[in-house]
């Protein structure tokens, strides 16, 4: 199959994982080696997001895909982008409730990253270029452009978006993150489908990214929120959790309604969405007048299936203590 297809979508996410895994074990081994070597925060992520890109730029080559709907840098309307920053407010109350949760079991690894940046000075816009702009247009042009445009082939647009979704989550390689990527990741999914771009999803990525990066950054320089953060117990984060989650299943709902505005406000936008809960089975007419159903390849592929497990496995040695 010419251009991107599901396999090749999870041949590529195993390519990332692997390339991940590797250039940890190496730098591990370096430090190890040299105990005056070390890595910068910001080329460890300069590092992290070449070595996703760069085997997505291989694949959407050399598999001959068509750089309109592999790319995805279609142009959308302002007031679809107004509608994504209504829509990704209405998500902030999932994050939180997905966080909460998965610090009962691990350590905020976001506010960690913040941390170590602070820590080596910093500047705020440097901060925000490096983790709010560089980071989310790498990982939605992976993401929501290439990875994505292969699964969605399969015609279960629906099983392409959740896919992606999860493939996004586990590329972070560690519980905390992997929870509210995943859902974000789905989240963006519906936003580039039903816009048919990526800009949507970066620019809710970007608000993301740096409003907690600006929130990281001023409480990192408040010694008092420090030592209050480092009060927090399990049971007042369990009923943060219990309160955040009634909320998010409110704000949650009013956002898949802003999905539906957002649709409408594009062109093919609403048939982009029907299609997102119903199959549409491709047909080819014949030269003798048949019209037989074209069968479609499976969104989930062995490839990505052993992929995902490999980043299982790597977030369960990461929680041992």
């Amino acid at each position: 199959m010419k251009g991107m297809s599901p396999t090749k979508s999870g041949v590529l996410f195993l390519v990332m994982v692997l390339c991940h895994i590797g250039a940890s074990l190496l730098l591990t081994v370096l430090a190890e080696l040299r105990g005056s070597f070390a890595v910068t925060v910001s080329l460890n992520i300069f590092l992290s997001q070449g070595l996703i890109i760069a085997p997505a730029l291989l694949f959407a080559v050399f598999s001959g895909a068509d750089a309109r709907e592999t790319l995805r840098f279609r142009p959308v309307k302002f007031t679809t982008l107004l509608l994504t920053v209504l829509y990704v407010i209405c998500l902030e109350p999932l994050i939180i409730t997905l966080n909460a949760f998965t610090m009962l079991f691990t350590d905020n690894e976001a506010m960690e990253i913040t941390s170590t940046f602070t820590g080596e000075n910093y500047s705020l816009l440097r901060m925000i270029l490096i983790i709010a702009v560089i980071g989310p247009f790498c990982e939605e042009f992976v993401f929501r452009g290439v990875v994505y445009s292969g699964l969605r082939r399969s015609g279960r647009i629906l099983t392409a978006i959740v896919l992606q979704g999860l493939m996004f989550g586990c590329m972070h390689m560690n519980l905390n993150q992997m929870m509210y990527a995943t859902a974000l990741g789905i989240a963006f999914g519906f936003l580039s489908e039903v816009t048919g771009s990526i800009w949507p999803g970066f620019l809710g990525h970007f608000m993301i990214n740096g409003s907690s990066t600006v929130m990281a950054w001023f409480l990192s320089k408040n010694e008092e929120f420090t030592s209050m953060a480092d009060g927090v117990t399990k049971e007042m984060l369990l009923a943060s959790c219990m309160f955040y989650a009634v909320v998010a299943i409110i704000f949650t709902s009013v956002a898949g309604l802003l999905l539906k505005f957002i649709a409408e406000n594009e062109p093919g936008g609403k048939m982009q969405l029907y299609r997102i809960f119903h199959q549409v089975q491709e047909r080819e007419v014949r030269s003798d007048g048949r019209v037989i159903v074209c069968k479609s390849p499976r969104a989930v592929s062995v490839v990505s299936v052993v992929a995902l497990l490999i980043c299982a496995v790597v977030m369960m040695i990461n929680l041992i203590p």
